[in-house]
């Protein structure tokens, strides 16, 4: 196995399960509702949607980064706001999700394994700590979506 090969099991298993940290993200977010995705159960917090939206921006840009590109905070806001609170527009927010899930795989699997460490177009970091600052950032939020799911099934 590859390290590119290494790091996408490990986005794989943050993302779907068998993770070593506990619950993969895409089973925490498994039967929230759009009421419970948009509440806010901690105040001054975020919300499970706002959240999401984040996690789907941050990788977007991780994405256009291992593909070589310069990306980062101008394109779009990094918390976007939520829509109206359906279900409707909540499914949209997860398939949105989706796309940037699949679209961070893709960039992982076409990136030269012999690239790791070479500096992203940014200058700043690898590659390697690109891919990995990404999913170390969904486990962090996976964290927080989990004991925002709790206190809103509290209140």
């Amino acid at each position: 196995m590859t390290e590119g090969q290494r790091i996408l099991d490990q986005y794989d298993r943050v993302m779907q399960g068998a993770a070593w940290h506990g619950d993969a993200i895409w089973q925490i977010l498994d039967g929230i509702s759009a009421e419970k995705a948009a509440s806010r159960p901690i105040a001054n917090a975020h919300s499970i949607w706002e959240i999401v939206g984040h996690m789907a921006f941050w990788e977007g840009i991780a994405a256009k980064r291992l593909d070589g590109l310069r990306a980062g905070l101008e394109e779009d806001p990094n918390f976007p706001a939520p829509p109206e609170a359906t279900e409707v527009n909540w499914q949209k927010t997860l398939d949105q999700f989706r796309a940037s899930n699949k679209a961070f795989r893709e960039a992982l699997q076409k990136l030269s394994p012999a690239r790791l460490d070479d500096l992203s177009a940014a200058g700043k970091r690898s590659f390697y700590d690109e891919a990995h600052g990404l999913i170390e950032h969904n486990v962090y939020h996976a964290g927080q979506i989990a004991l925002l799911a709790k206190a809103a099934n509290q209140s």
